[in-house]
Parts: C-alpha cells; sequence; structure tokens
C-alpha cells in the first residue's frame, strides 16, 4: 500500500512489540511525542533505546515535546534526550487548554481558534516534514 503515498502516518502503541517493530523497519521516520516530566521522558527513551537495540537507526527515531509549560522547561527536556543520544523536533506545543478543547471536538489541533496556537502547530508540522 506505501507505493500508492507520499506520506502514510500511524498511530501505533506506545511500547515496543513485533507490530511496532515491522512499522519501525518499514518507516522513513519514528516519532515519539512526550510531555517534559520525567514521568514522560524515561519511558519514552527506554521505547526508543528498545528500537535501536533491533538495529533501527537513531536517524529514524525523533521525539517531540508537548504539553510543555516553559522554554526553561522544553531546554531542560531536550538536554536529557540529546544525553540519551536522540533527537528532538526544534519546536514544540506548549500546553493549552485550548488544544484539549479542540480535540474534546473532535477536531485537529489545527483547528483550534487562535491564531498564534494554530501558527505553532503548523511550524511544527513544517518542521517534522522538513526532517524528513
Amino acid at each position: 500500500m506505501a507505493k500508492d503515498y507520499d506520506l502514510i502516518i500511524i498511530d501505533g502503541p506506545a511500547r515496543t512489540s513485533q507490530a511496532t517493530l515491522e512499522i519501525a523497519k518499514r518507516a522513513d521516520l519514528i516519532i515519539q511525542p512526550t510531555g517534559a516530566s520525567r514521568l514522560d521522558l524515561v519511558p519514552a527513551v527506554k521505547e526508543f533505546h528498545a528500537l535501536t537495540k533491533t538495529g533501527i537507526p537513531r536517524k529514524k527515531l525523533l521525539f517531540v515535546l508537548n504539553r510543555t509549560a516553559t522554554s526553561a522547561e522544553a531546554l531542560a527536556s531536550r538536554a536529557y534526550l540529546k544525553e540519551a543520544g536522540y533527537h528532538c523536533c526544534p519546536v514544540m506545543l506548549y500546553e493549552k487548554a485550548s488544544y484539549r478543547q479542540v480535540q474534546n471536538e473532535g477536531k485537529s489541533i489545527s483547528e483550534v481558534n487562535y491564531k498564534g496556537l494554530r501558527k505553532q502547530v503548523k511550524e511544527l508540522v513544517k518542521s517534522l516534514l522538513g526532517y524528513l
């Protein structure tokens, strides 16, 4: 099916399984969203470690910070991920109730009512496509 599309997005489980490994082997990029707390970061890094142990190249693995409260928090999270040996998208999403609300309505976060938040989402997508 992949030959018929330029881009396929698969929202997979947050754990390494045989299916996850099969997807990872064929994927050009594996994006893992993560929060900035150690409760989010530690298991996220463990999952990427599990993928690299199976031979998935680190260059195919990318973290995206979301639900981040401050730029200082993002800086500390990026340092942690870098120390773990992984890349992190330079664009992140702040913790905003507006993102949750629009998702509660069944919409994408790119459909949020606030221009500044929509711009942030567009910058994130642009950055991800650039990473490809």
